[in-house]
């Protein structure tokens, strides 16, 4: 057994140990023995072998620097792996809010965002986009900066832009964010990033891999380098990793469906069913009559404006200018993801204060 090898494995082995995670002591306490814990590996572990040991070694070392340094074509940090497409879904959120998500920056990503928003905005009217950069790496910074281009140009995105970024957000993603705060293009809502944001080299390796090792840090365009700790966002969502991955895979379930005891520190309150900007400006915009706490106003896509609707016990149920009453409609879903609630909100508050102060 070569001293190289031994130096690799107690690197890893020891790096592994110290971690709270793999280790269930404080990570201030001194690793144990390197040759102690290997020998009592090679002797008792059944199946232990130098090569499988050395591979362990391996993985466990670049494991310590996810999205930092990777085998070509191996697994890269502890992101969700995403289809082979660039963008993983879209939607129309709420009536008018385009909700994009991102699966990797990658080449052909600004001509999926450029296709899928021309899709969904042929026959809607939108207030804006949120852009879910959450859980998405990737390391091609040309793609990010072209995926920058269309929003900073206005090709895409009418109305106000909201990106959502969070903890498992790295590299080109990063840039990405950064390209687009730096345009002054949109807003950044949820967690730090990574931090992962750099320049790749490629060095070979006897066996015929590769190794690719984030080298310099990068700039978002003409922008600054993307700091070390991540990218702040514009505003903070405070979400566990749990809750966040939960309701990342569903945003409208409960935090009981998502089997998660819920977020704590959430004053968004967007459990709660609430009446829409747009509907505050359809009573504003109301031919005058007062609305009372009874009654509401509401939107039906088959009709051409709004209507009035009473409760049950309205005194003023003989007014000849009310409508008549109709049975209540099934409530519709509500966002639960409390970060994606809070760009959706925000969206539709700009819409409302643009419409007043056109």
């Amino acid at each position: 057994m070569t001293r190289r090898f031994l130096s690799l494995f107690a690197l890893a082995v020891t790096g592994w140990l110290a971690t709270p995670c793999a280790w269930g002591a404080d990570a201030t306490n001194p690793a144990p023995d390197f040759k102690e814990v290997y020998d009592l590996l090679r002797t008792n572990l059944t199946g232990a072998t130098d090569d499988n040991l050395n591979r362990a070694a391996i993985e466990g070392l670049l494991s310590r620097f996810p999205g930092k340094v990777s085998l070509v074509g191996g697994a890269a940090g502890s992101a969700i792996t995403q289809g082979g497409t660039a963008l993983s879904k879209s939607a129309v959120l709420e009536n008018d809010v385009v909700y994009l998500r991102v699966g990797r920056v990658t080449g052909n990503l600004a001509n999926e965002l450029t296709a899928a928003y021309r899709a969904l905005t042929t026959s809607n009217k939108v207030a804006g986009l949120v852009l879910d950069l959450r859980f998405v790496v990737g390391d091609d910074a040309a793609s990010a900066q072209a995926a920058a281009n269309l929003f900073a140009s206005k090709k895409i995105a009418a109305g106000s832009l909201v990106v959502l970024v969070n903890a498992e957000t790295r590299g080109a993603a990063e840039m990405l964010a950064a390209a687009l705060r730096h345009a002054g293009a949109g807003l950044i809502i949820g967690n730090p990033t990574a931090g992962e944001a750099a320049t790749f080299k490629e060095f070979p390796l006897r066996n015929g891999e590769r190794l690719r090792i984030a080298t310099t840090p990068v700039k978002s365009g003409n922008g600054p380098a993307v700091p070390s700790g991540g990218l702040q966002p514009d505003i903070a969502v405070t979400v566990s990793a749990d809750d966040e991955r939960a309701f990342w895979e569903n945003p409208y379930a409960s935090p009981a469906q998502n089997n998660s005891p819920g977020v704590a520190t959430n004053n968004l309150l967007p459990f709660v069913d609430r009446i829409s900007e747009a509907e505050l400006v359809l009573q504003k915009q109301h031919d005058g009559k007062t609305i009372g706490t009874s009654e509401f106003h509401t939107r039906d896509m088959d009709l051409p404006g709004p209507r009035l609707i009473r409760r049950p016990g309205d005194n003023n149920a003989g007014d000849e200018d009310s409508a008549p009453s109709r049975a209540a409609e099934p409530q519709k879903p509500v966002i639960r993801d409390p970060v994606l609630a809070r760009a959706v909100d925000l969206i539709k508050g700009l819409a409302v204060v643009h419409q007043s102060h056109p």
